[in-house]
């Protein structure tokens, strides 16, 4: 397939055949939307709550669990269509307890550090990989503890 460019009126470059996009001026920028949850636990981290791109956890009474939907739902609801694409989510917990990453409850959607854990007023970035055509794998790639 030949190499075509088409350009917008922002200055964004697609080139087919290249699988990117070139910005030309200036910047491409993602904005987040935030999920709110007062709870112990977070029974649910749900595909519209990883597509908003942040979540905010307010912890309280004692240590939570963040439990994670199933990987259809994730794999359906944020557009995952290849083995290994990822898609990235923002958590942050403004609590005062101690969270931690939880399978779900189909077990198909997995914790890749079983026991990984967001301390109160901390945050982490969590890489959310799809490992097959049914099933998902969590990754804690920071936090700020």
């Amino acid at each position: 397939m030949p190499k075509v460019e088409y350009t917008n009126s922002k200055g964004l470059v697609q080139k087919t055949g290249t699988g990117g996009i070139n910005i030309n001026q200036g910047r491409l920028r993602r904005v987040l939307s935030v999920t709110d949850v007062d709870a112990r636990h977070n029974t649910e981290v749900t595909a519209a709550q990883i597509n908003g791109g942040i979540v905010v956890h307010t912890s309280v009474t004692g240590a939570g669990n963040v439990t994670f939907t199933d990987a259809a739902n994730i794999i359906s609801g944020c557009s995952l269509d290849t083995d290994g694409q990822c898609i990235k989510l923002y958590y942050i917990n403004d609590g005062n307890q101690t969270l931690t990453l939880a399978d779900s409850s189909g077990g198909d959607t997995t914790i890749a550090d079983t026991g990984n854990t967001i301390l109160e007023n901390e945050a982490a970035i969590l890489l959310i990989r799809r490992t097959s055509a049914t099933a998902c794998k969590v990754f804690q790639l920071s936090s700020t503890s």
